[in-house]
């Protein structure tokens, strides 16, 4: 692990991004000498991790925010924390005796001290930085400790963040902010309002002045007068289809309880830290299953034998989204394990040129093409993600 001193890069006058006029700014102001001291991943070498008053207080961690070179670099350490996370799990379960039932399995994960999120508390640590996963976490057991038998309020769920990926959680602060850039082309603070193309964006090099304005955002104060900070909002789309839902239930099985959360983006935003330049955030189809069960008369996250998928009107089917509206294109995926939750999830790239119509390929759907699958047990929840809500 190293620690370096990295140079943070300003852009003046920006009311609106544009690929061009950032380039000039950033290779403009790039020349400035304030510098950020940071701490470097030993996982990646690409990611550092710094500290700026961003109206949390006293964390407990060396750091509160990461910094990214790209958002293509951002989205491929998702990708392969993924990764490693589920080899950590599955290199785990062949040490389980196939025996053992679903208590057995979490008594002896317990014992010997394995967590599936090891692999992302140990990135964390490593940056001596304290994670919205790490949050949530701590909020969720807080919150599922004092739920009874009945109907669970899904809106006081602290895991019903609009960042629903455990490993996009290890990537944001507590506030959902991150830094994306580097010293040739210079640095921009984002704060996340949403996921559905609503966010902040602080262009300086100046720690004091990102520090202050973070710090004004976090108390419901966002300076729009202020010529560093940029308002980024949903672009209208051009299509009559459907391409953003979203869906959080619960159910019963047995003395157990899932959650199972669906959900369908649109790309948003454009960022040109890299070529091509492509979208922040990308098009994407989700299903995520979580697993509850009682212990000491208290609900938990369990590892429990639960599924997700992607798919068609039955599950082994292939599902069919419409890129932009018009294009088919066949997804299935499906996952079942022994987890405290399961996800699945598909994703496409975004090209916009310069000049010219920007290239999204969002997932749209058409009904009954596409379907949420969700399995604990006896239990299967196979929805149409046409059928969801709007949101």
């Amino acid at each position: 692990m190293k620690t370096k001193f990295l140079s943070l890069s300003i852009l003046l006058g920006l009311a609106v991004i544009s690929c061009e006029n950032a380039d000039i700014s950033q290779e403009e102001n790039a020349k400035n000498d304030n510098t950020l001291l940071q701490r470097q991943s030993s996982f990646f070498n690409y990611i550092e991790s710094t500290s700026i008053d961003n109206g949390l207080g006293e964390t407990g961690c060396e750091n509160n925010i990461l910094i990214f070179p790209t958002w293509s670099k951002y989205w491929d350490t998702i990708d392969l924390l993924d990764q490693m996370v589920e080899d950590d799990c599955d290199a785990f379960d062949l040490t389980v005796p196939n025996s053992y039932t679903e208590d057995e399995y979490d008594a002896y994960a317990d014992y010997v001290g394995f967590d599936e999120d090891n692999v992302l508390i140990n990135f964390e640590e490593d940056l001596g930085f304290c994670s919205l996963r790490a949050k949530i976490r701590s909020l969720e057991t807080d919150w599922l400790d004092q739920q009874g038998d009945g109907q669970w309020d899904a809106n006081s769920d602290p895991d019903n963040h609009f960042i629903d990926d455990d490993t996009e959680r290890s990537l944001l602060s507590y506030n959902a902010e991150v830094i994306i850039g580097d010293e040739e082309r210079g640095y921009v603070y984002y704060i996340f309002l949403d996921d559905v193309g609503n966010w902040i964006e602080v262009h300086s090099n100046d720690l004091n002045e990102i520090s202050q304005i973070a710090l004004q955002i976090s108390q419901g104060n966002i300076p729009t007068n202020n010529p560093n900070v940029v308002i980024s909002k949903p672009e209208t789309s051009n299509y009559s289809c459907k391409d953003k839902v979203k869906e959080v239930s619960y159910a019963v099985s047995g003395s157990d309880r899932l959650k199972r959360i669906s959900k369908v983006r649109p790309s948003f935003g454009t960022d040109c830290s890299s070529n091509p330049c492509t979208s922040v955030l990308p098009s994407k189809v989700k299903a995520k299953t979580k697993g509850y069960r009682k212990k000491n008369g208290k609900w938990k996250a369990k590892r429990l034998w639960i599924a997700a998928g992607i798919n068609g009107i039955d599950q082994p089917n292939n599902g069919e989204t419409f890129v932009d509206c018009a294009q088919v294109v066949e997804i299935h995926k499906f996952k079942e394990k022994r987890r405290r939750n399961v996800k699945v999830k598909s994703t496409t790239s975004t090209y916009i040129p310069i000049a010219g119509t920007p290239q999204r390929f969002n997932n749209a759907l058409q009904d009954n093409k596409l379907y949420s699958y969700h399995k604990k047990g006896y239990l299967n929840v196979n929805k149409d993600f046409y059928d969801m809500s709007n949101n």
